[in-house]
């Protein structure tokens, strides 16, 4: 939905932390295809079920920590107030109730919620549900969530790692790509099996690509937008 009517259908909803059409992408990431019907499925098998019928499910036999019976599923999403953003979010927001999932939006200016840790609340690691863009390059972005990229406080909350993913064999992928040459048959496979254990353990939801804009004159020739 956020694709088709946000994005004026040309964008992709994306698997991994890089586009199909990257050379070093691994094409059996984890996918997670859009099935209210098994979602609902599973959320009932955890013990989250909507007993009073108010179309919020509640935790009944969840054994979730910190979560006592009839805690409600409920949780804050937060971001910029970016248009994109908050017109995204509020799509998810109809589609989460949908599933019984009572979702709070919280749009921020941008200096306040990209403020650094520990006090701002991306960065600070004080959220429940965050939502971000990062601009990427040619080099795929595994280092970003890296165990060592934490921005705890003993790191001076330095570091991109906001959910605070530690994987000892992502971070040994990742960084055996990133210290093997491009073109290399290392470089390919260390990259591919970084994507695919962060697919299966999915610290972050990749959801679209942005739109890159540009126009030129008609004179103009030879004209090659930059993918990165």
């Amino acid at each position: 939905s956020v694709v088709d009517e946000l994005l004026l259908g040309k964008s992709v909803v994306i698997h991994s932390y890089i586009p199909e059409e990257h050379p070093v992408y691994e094409p059996n990431v984890a996918q997670y295809p859009y099935d209210p019907a098994a979602s609902m499925a599973l959320l009932d098998e955890m013990g989250w079920t909507d007993a009073d019928g108010d179309g919020i499910r509640e935790c009944n036999g969840c054994d979730v920590e910190n979560a006592e019976e009839g805690t409600p599923l409920a949780f804050k999403w937060g971001s910029t107030t970016a248009d994109l953003r908050v017109n995204a979010m509020q799509i998810f927001q109809v589609n989460l109730l949908e599933c019984g999932f009572d979702v709070t939006l919280e749009n921020l200016p941008a200096g306040e919620w990209f403020d650094d840790g520990p006090v701002g609340p991306l960065f600070g690691r004080h959220f429940d549900l965050g939502e971000f863009a990062w601009l990427t390059g040619v080099e795929p972005p595994c280092g970003l969530y890296l165990g060592s990229e934490w921005p705890s406080e003993e790191s001076g909350c330095a570091g991109q790692n906001n959910p605070g993913f530690i994987n000892a064999e992502f971070d040994f992928a990742c960084n055996s790509a990133l210290q093997s040459l491009p073109g290399t048959a290392e470089y390919d496979q260390f990259h591919k099996e970084a994507q695919m254990i962060f697919s299966e353990e999915l610290p972050v939801v990749p959801l679209f690509l942005r739109i890159k804009l540009a126009a030129t004159r008609p004179e103009v020739t030879g004209f090659v937008m930059d993918p990165t």
